[in-house]
């Protein structure tokens, strides 16, 4: 990953199509680097902790956007 702020991280290449797709506000090119407080280092991790989830938990995605953070919050469908 050239250009970012670290070397860990999940680029987002597309979104999720479909009825149970959640709506997070990621955009094709960011990175997720934490899903609350939790640092990411691969998608097998991210789908893990997904996993755990139930509907209307609240979650807040930290992300790189152009070489700036930002958070984004949502809640699970």
């Amino acid at each position: 990953m050239h250009d970012t702020r670290s070397d860990s991280g999940i680029i987002v290449v597309a979104q999720a199509a479909g009825a149970n797709a959640v709506h997070t506000g990621l955009q094709a090119g960011d990175v997720i680097r934490e899903i609350n407080r939790t640092p990411l280092q691969s998608s097998s991790q991210l789908q893990a902790l997904i996993r755990n989830f139930k509907s209307g938990d609240p979650a807040v995605l930290q992300i790189e956007r152009n070489g700036k953070l930002q958070y984004l919050a949502f809640e699970m469908d």
